[in-house]
């Protein structure tokens, strides 16, 4: 498969992912107004035990050597054991941004990831962020911001709890991107994501352990709650970990503006509401940061493949 169909993968993978993370975030919001016993801590440790068990079950059923063959390599299994533990402290922290707060106050403090993940690379690998990912951040950032307040910037939230929370959560959520590519391209997707789910829904559990929780369930509680499993959680972490393996972490949380989008649209489709004007351009930011991000990209590796090419062409000159 040529680069840019590699990357083109990517970017689709790593969309589907936001997309269902958005609709993850509306569901989230949805159970706690239906006060049913739902604490961020338990709503997060139910969450992925069962995600993780269901993923690890469908795991081995596909391919049983992969899926457990990775306590055969130590250190693959820290950082999968690793990854969950940040997988759970991301979403605990950032369903307690929505809990102090709303959808909307969590989807703004989420852009800063790529922001985060940009900084890492640019202390621990010395790659310095570049325009391109920083005009992207700027569009994305300032996209959410308008589709989440339609203008009325009242909406969001800052209280100090949901600040902290948010801003804790991005920065996991920054680790988790870049943590287990290693385990990725040792292993594959599947186990990976399988284990680091369940071995962060047992991480959760020493702090809330699941037979202490006490949930009034109904019809629609659950079926918020297993679309928060199969579809906010396997599938869409699946597609986010799959497409690491052909974009960067920093243009992967970048792409997740796509969330906050997909929360909005889902209130469109399922609740009736409607788009403002202001909403339409903040669309628009976003997109165009889709759209900068992957023409950009494809520059770059065009350009390195002729700097490349050249290179090639003076060493032959040269022998």
């Amino acid at each position: 498969m040529k680069t840019s169909e590699h990357f083109l993968k990517g970017v689709l993978l790593v969309a589907a992912a936001g997309i269902l993370w958005g609709g993850m975030g509306t569901s989230v919001q949805h159970l706690y107004a239906l006060d049913i016993g739902f604490t961020p801590l338990g709503l997060v440790t139910f969450r992925q035990l069962t995600a993780g068990g269901l993923f690890v079950a469908v795991s081995a059923l596909i391919s049983p050597a992969q899926t457990f063959g990775i306590f055969k390599q130590p250190r693959i299994a820290l950082d999968i054991f690793l990854s969950g533990a940040f997988v759970f402290l991301a979403h605990y922290t950032f369903f307690g941004s929505i809990y102090y707060s709303n959808a909307g106050t969590g989807a703004i403090l989420l852009t800063t990831v790529p922001l985060f993940a940009a900084l890492w690379y640019a202390f621990a690998k010395k790659e310095p962020v570049g325009r391109l990912e920083a005009a992207c951040f700027l569009l994305a950032a300032s996209g959410v911001l308008l589709i989440v307040t339609d203008g009325d910037f009242s909406a969001l939230k800052f209280s100090p709890l949901a600040l902290l929370w948010g801003l804790v959560s991005a920065i996991f959520a920054a680790a988790y991107s870049i943590q287990p590519i290693r385990a990725i391209k040792a292993v594959s997707v599947t186990p990976v994501v399988a284990w680091g789910i369940l071995s962060g829904g047992i991480f959760a559990s020493v702090f809330s352990p699941p037979w202490t929780i006490e949930v009034a369930w109904s019809l629609d509680a659950a079926f918020s709650f297993g679309f928060i499993v199969v579809f906010g959680t396997v599938i869409a972490f699946w597609c986010f970990m799959s497409g690491l393996k052909y974009i960067s972490p920093v243009a992967a949380g970048l792409l997740n503006c796509l969330e906050p989008l997909s929360a909005f649209l889902f209130s469109v489709v399922l609740l009736g509401d409607r788009l403002g004007a202001v909403q339409l351009l903040g669309i628009a930011l976003v997109v165009a940061n889709v759209v900068l991000l992957s023409l950009g990209q494809d520059a770059r590796r065009k350009e390195k493949h002729r700097s490349d090419g050249n290179n090639a062409a003076t060493n032959d000159s040269l022998e």
